[in-house]
């Protein structure tokens, strides 16, 4: 039994091992293969003679990979620019969507008919779903790429992603059901909350550093043993546990959009009402990560497209990642902030300031279990307006901010024992929505003539 070691050009993720090792072991001779993402070679074991590099590169041109009796010299990182570029825009756009505040245009009740409930999820899926759910999406494209194998179509190769939002869809169903049923506040403790936040952001972490090709990050890849993995892609066969499963826990991840959908559950009294709420609720989620989910697999799946994907998504999801740790834990809050410019502002005036005689005080407080009551005002168009929220508890995650959509566009951090003061004067008659950052409604204020 005599032993070589190959140098490899073009692996750029663990499938790469399996399919090299599968292949290698499919000619006459050869006993054992193991190939390494991380060192870029594979060692080979084998009974007659040694398989010339000519061959091997011949077997495998199809494929992307080069083989050579010795190490690749680096190349220089080619099309950085395009990366970069890519994920900016992508950047941009997500921002741009989380700005518009298009979920003012939907004002869902407990009573509200079940297509704005979808539209509600729709929007859910294209802003703060997007970031958390859709960035652990994203990260785990990879992995089920790999687990999956890269033979067969694109449905096939998309079964993950069908089954992680079936898991999605049954758990918030069955959460519906029972939130309905108990007709009171089910929630998860802020502490587990914020655990939960950390735990998946570090995975979240890890996994765009492997997808950007920090190698040394490669001891920590979440994969199966290459026993199993070999036969997926041999059989196509997939274990489809695993992302229905980790679907149906998505209910656990802390979402504006989704506190407010159960707080509308809860409020239907009623089981079978609650139970389509967080349905047509995760349908409309569903479409936008689906799309995530297809886009990752058909890119992932294209030999010439996937490397430079990878890079693109291992920047969305750090950004994906700072973007949510600091909606969980407020971290901007500590950053000086300058005044607003115009009428606006961020802090109370002077007790011994006195204000415009014309000038309409509406007062509110924010409690934890209640948000802020009463959330629903009436002032009159071309008058100042002076909006005061007495905080009493701490806010978490995306419910942390409140800001008035069209009127008090800077977000203001629910911080315990303070009073946010909003001083804004409407110019047109309407009903605008009180909403967190993420744009969530919490209430409305409506301006009369």
């Amino acid at each position: 039994m005599a032993k070589h070691t190959y140098y490899i050009k073009g692996m750029h993720c663990a499938s790469c091992e399996v399919l090299i090792e599968k292949e290698l072991l499919a000619i006459p001779g050869v006993t054992f293969a193991d190939a390494s993402l991380t060192d870029g070679l594979v060692n080979v074991e084998y009974e007659k003679e040694k398989i010339s590099v000519e061959h091997l590169n011949k077997k495998f041109k199809n494929y992307g990979y080069s083989f050579s009796e010795h190490a690749f010299k680096k190349e220089k990182q080619s099309g950085i620019w395009k990366i970069l570029a890519g994920a900016f825009v992508a950047i941009a756009a997500f921002l741009a969507i989380t700005k518009l505040g298009l979920s003012s245009l939907i004002n869902v009740s407990s009573e509200s008919s079940l297509p704005a409930f979808f539209v509600f999820g729709l929007i859910a899926g294209i802003s703060s779903c997007a970031a958390l759910t859709g960035g652990l999406v994203l990260s785990l494209s990879k992995q089920w790429i790999e687990d999956y194998g890269k033979n067969g179509g694109l449905i096939e190769k998309s079964k993950p992603h069908l089954l992680f939002n079936l898991g999605r869809i049954v758990s918030f169903s069955l959460l519906g059901f029972l939130l309905g049923f108990l007709g009171e506040k089910f929630k998860i403790s802020p502490a587990i909350t914020s655990v939960l936040v950390l735990l998946i952001s570090g995975v979240m972490l890890v996994l765009a550093l492997q997808m950007i090709g920090f190698r040394a990050f490669d001891k920590f890849r979440f994969t199966l043993p290459k026993r199993f993995s070999g036969r997926l892609i041999k059989n196509q066969r997939s274990n489809a546990a695993e992302p229905f499963i980790i679907g149906f826990l998505t209910f656990l991840l802390p979402c504006g959009f989704t506190v407010a959908a159960e707080g509308l559950a809860i409020l239907s009294g009623n089981s079978l009402s609650g139970l389509l709420i967080m349905l047509f609720f995760s349908l409309g989620t569903m479409i936008p990560l689906l799309l995530i989910g297809f886009s990752s697999t058909k890119f992932l799946s294209n030999q010439k497209l996937s490397e430079k994907f990878l890079k693109v998504a291992g920047i969305l999801i750090i950004f994906f990642v700072a973007y949510n740790i600091n909606f969980q834990f407020g971290i901007s809050r500590f950053i000086p902030e300058r005044r607003a410019f115009g009428n606006q502002i961020s802090d109370s005036r002077s007790e011994n300031e006195t204000l415009p005689a014309n000038v309409q005080i509406i007062k509110a407080v924010y409690t934890e279990k209640s948000d802020i009551q009463p959330d629903s005002f009436e002032v009159k168009v071309g008058q100042p307006v002076r909006f005061e929220v007495n905080v009493q508890d701490e806010g978490y995650g995306c419910m942390s901010t409140i800001m008035i959509s069209g009127l008090w566009r800077k977000p203001l951090a629910l911080r315990k024992g303070s009073t946010l003061v909003m001083e804004f004067t409407p110019r047109s008659v309407g009903t605008y929505q009180i909403t967190c950052a993420m744009g969530v409604p919490r209430g409305t204020l409506k301006v009369v003539k």
